[in-house]
């Protein structure tokens, strides 16, 4: 019989044998009633199974699909983050009227598409090289800058372009007042773009629009300024809600215009927030430095973070030890609208997370406690994913890789994943087995070793210890500061280690017109070309009536008397036969290559 057990602190005892009742739903096997159980343990059960169990009709399965492990551990997390979101709300300062509201920075979030000017932007307005700090001129995470003008500092948020940081552009987005959205005068709106309008439309963010290289030859604004209409940007001059700037951020020209309509947005918005009270805050990203520790760059919403400050951003508490502003200059403080860099966080916490002030560590300390405790239960669970995938790493099959993730931030390990997990397909299952943030360890060159997976690095290297691992035991190790190069040259690696099936290619069809007897009483089909090309080498097959008749090797094509290897459409040609005599008029040939599929588009 099986019945559900629920939680009791007593064991029962069945005949001599122990049942224990487990927290969880389980299901056990126990004796009938016939057996020696005490009668009032009988009863107990029977009720039990009467209010919280259905009746066994011997068919367990249902329609419900089943979930895997790594899809209940995603689950799991989400609540989590959901919960711990509802909690923070619960701490915030709920009567604000009695505090100093003044004006604050406009925080404005640039996004756009790859490599429309972006960080040319914010390189002129900052009047700094960010460009050579990038790799190839693109933003590769989310970065925190203040500019300031005669008009009062402008906080920008410069998001990623690449299409794997969409999770990323969509937080910078929930961050900000204002999205300045930068179009290539030559290019358009393309895909990142048009991502970027439903993001800050989905927000509720108003939109300016830079459009860039006007300098260009190719450049087109009036074209740009209407392919933007169907997006429902209207230009202000146009009789529309969006301000509209033309602009080379390599020569400066009308970026002085672009801020002017930033402020002018901004004091339509009216954007303040009060600077004593609570502190309040959102992290941009974190991540964690070899000699200093945690560090975390956040944006400051309300009150003033100062040093020794006690803050909490999602499980990681701590007091602020060092204050250092865009330029990683030591400030006192940090008024809202003021993008800062934290030291003295108990670890790394996740991008998006709300930071809160609290008045005692005490305080602080007994929450992260608790939610660390919630995340160790998700670590435990990860764990368990990672020995399931260590294991199918082990007896994998020849279509499976295994991955092994490193980054330098949160949000790049989290675009990095999507990134991998998105080059799967029909002919590649790729397995992440581990990932985590910081440089690449022997625990990762080891585990690769031993699953013969690959080690993926974004923005971080192999230590001294790992390169000696890689070099001693071939391990393949894909890292650098690009993102796009380290997707190329990955899939370069997992097509090396998968064996790739031959599949059919259709190349050619000819329709037999006469049939001839060649040298040592062989067949020849004397044939029309009617669709693509007749190849030597190729799979030859005989079509009658729909049906294959036979199937061989095309190894001999003629035209006239040369030998020769392909015959176009529309010519004719001699195909020998071998080893099947039973070609007749009216068939047709059908040429088919084996080759290796096409992986990766």
């Amino acid at each position: 019989v099986r019945i559900p057990l629920y939680s009791i602190k007593n064991e029962l005892n069945f005949g001599g044998k122990d049942c224990r009742r487990i927290q969880t739903y389980t299901h056990a096997r126990i004796p009938t009633a016939s057996s020696s159980a005490p009668g009032r343990t009988r009863r107990i059960i029977r009720k039990k199974r009467s209010d919280n169990a259905a009746p066994d009709d011997g068919d367990d399965e249902d329609n419900t699909p089943k979930l895997s492990l790594k899809e209940r551990l995603a689950i799991k997390v989400q609540q989590l983050k959901e919960a711990q979101r509802a909690e923070d709300e619960n701490f915030v300062q709920a009567d604000t009227s009695k505090l100093k509201i003044k004006d604050r920075p406009p925080v404005v979030t640039i996004m756009g598409h790859v490599d429309h000017g972006k960080t040319t932007l914010i390189d002129y307005l900052r009047k700094s090289k960010v460009v050579s700090g990038e790799a190839g001129g693109i933003t590769q995470a989310v970065g925190a800058y203040q500019v300031k003008t005669d008009h009062g500092p402008i906080t920008f948020l410069d998001t990623p372009g690449h299409e794997a940081f969409s999770n990323m552009r969509q937080r910078g987005a929930q961050a900000t007042d204002i999205v300045v959205l930068v179009v290539a005068a030559d290019d358009g709106p393309k895909d990142q773009t048009i991502e970027s309008i439903k993001q800050a439309q989905g927000a509720n963010v108003p939109i300016v629009v830079a459009i860039s290289k006007i300098d260009k030859p190719e450049a087109n604004v009036e074209s740009v300024k209407q392919q933007l209409m169907a997006y429902d940007l209207m230009p202000e001059e146009w009789g529309g809600d969006n301000l509209v700037s033309e602009i080379s951020a390599k020569s400066g020209d009308g970026v002085d215009g672009l801020l002017e309509n930033i402020l002018l947005q901004a004091e339509i918005l009216e954007v303040k927030a009060p600077t004593d009270g609570q502190v309040r805050g959102v992290v941009v990203e974190s991540r964690m430095d070899k000699y200093r520790g945690p560090i975390t760059t956040l944006l400051v919403q309300s009150g003033t973070l100062k040093k020794g400050s006690v803050i909490l951003a999602g499980a990681e508490y701590g007091k602020v030890r060092n204050l250092l502003d865009d330029n990683e200059k030591p400030i006192k403080q940090a008024t809202p609208g003021t993008p800062v860099e934290v030291l003295g966080l108990s670890g790394c916490t996740q991008s998006g997370d709300l930071v809160l002030g609290f008045k005692t560590e005490k305080e602080a300390k007994a929450i992260s406690a608790k939610r660390q405790k919630d995340n160790t239960q998700v670590n435990q669970n990860e764990n368990e994913v990672d020995k399931a995938s260590l294991f199918a790493a082990l007896s994998k099959k020849s279509h499976d890789v295994s991955i092994i993730l490193r980054a330098d931030t949160h949000g790049s390990l989290e675009a990095l994943s999507l990134l991998v997990e998105n080059m799967n397909n029909e002919w590649i299952d790729i397995r992440i087995l581990n990932s985590g943030v910081g440089p690449i360890s022997t625990s990762e060159t080891d585990m690769a070793a031993i699953t013969n997976a690959i080690v993926v690095g974004f923005n971080v290297e192999p230590d001294a210890a790992a390169k000696k691992v890689v070099r001693e035991k071939d391990v393949v190790s894909v890292h650098g500061p690009v993102i796009y190069d380290i997707l190329d040259r990955l899939k370069i690696e997992t097509l090396k280690k998968v064996e790739l099936p031959d599949i059919e290619e259709f190349r050619g069809k000819a329709s037999v017109k006469a049939i001839f007897t060649g040298k040592k009483r062989t067949q020849v089909a004397g044939c029309e070309v009617i669709e693509g090309k007749m190849q030597v080498g190729n799979v030859l097959r005989i079509v009658r009536d729909g049906e294959v008749v036979h199937e061989g090797n095309t190894t001999s094509i003629r035209v006239v008397k040369d030998e020769v290897t392909e015959v176009e459409e529309e010519n004719d040609c001699g195909i020998l036969v071998e080893a099947f005599k039973g070609t007749r008029v009216g068939d047709e040939i059908h040429s088919i290559a084996m080759v290796q599929p096409k992986v990766y588009e």
